[in-house]
């Protein structure tokens, strides 16, 4: 397996969420089309429908055999501290793909610019927009990800991200240190969190006997989790 990046770009029209699929996710399915966040969704849909600073894309590297004991896999000379629980889903990994996306600066400059104005409905709908639009984004890279493995006899796991299923968000410079330069562009704060804001980076675990298991949000503890909520829609729209 080639350990080159693997690079995606995106327009938002080919990954933007859907006007159902943002009020879904904010729980606020019952509002009338007149009501105000409908009309602004609307908008902003159609001015960002022509936004292409969407991208991402993955690393792959071999891994020593991840030990459930510990918590960690060792990548490299980079021992990574996932914690137990995603170390019992990639114990039959034998690599990892290395990935970060991101929606780009468009979001976070949108969010402040409404923050600023006191516009606290429009700034909340468009973090829900890029918090969507960046986990859609990354669900194309995946799928290519899965693909390419799926000739090969491999599969992959779900995807793992530092600060997600009890793993430390702190581990989020050991991750980008493995990954090295890119062209996504996504840089971390002191504090590892990730500049662009809407971005995520993680690793999704390869192997010929890997089986993807579901996310076990029932025994995670964080309980304000994008891919919870992602998740809790994903079961609603499915009743």
């Amino acid at each position: 397996m080639s350990d080159t990046f693997q690079y995606f770009q995106f327009a938002f029209r080919e990954v933007g969420p859907a006007s159902g699929e943002i009020f879904r996710f904010i729980q606020s399915t019952d509002i009338e089309d007149e009501h105000p966040a409908k009309i602004f969704v609307h908008q902003i849909r159609e001015k960002l429908k022509y936004i292409e600073g969407i991208s991402g894309g993955y690393l792959i590297k071999k891994n020593s055999p991840v030990s459930v004991k510990q918590g960690s896999v060792q990548i490299d000379q980079t021992e990574l501290q996932i914690g137990r629980q995603i170390s019992g889903y990639l114990k039959e990994a034998s690599s990892m793909a290395l990935f970060v996306c991101s929606a780009g600066p468009v979001f976070t400059d949108m969010i402040n610019e409404q923050s600023q104005q006191g516009n606290i409905m429009e700034a909340y709908l468009l973090d829900a927009i890029g918090s969507l639009t960046v986990e859609k984004a990354m669900d194309h890279v995946q799928q290519v990800l899965s693909d390419e493995m799926r000739q090969r006899g491999m599969h992959i796991s779900n995807r793992y991200s530092p600060g997600y299923c009890n793993w430390e968000l702190q581990e989020q410079k050991k991750l980008f240190s493995l990954i090295g330069r890119n062209p996504v562009g996504v840089t971390l704060t002191d504090s590892s969190l990730m500049i662009p804001a809407k971005s995520v980076s993680g690793i999704i675990g390869i192997g010929r006997n890997l089986r993807k298991r579901a996310y076990g949000c029932k025994i995670c503890n964080n309980s304000t989790c994008t891919y919870r909520k992602i998740i809790d829609e994903q079961n609603e729209e499915y009743k």
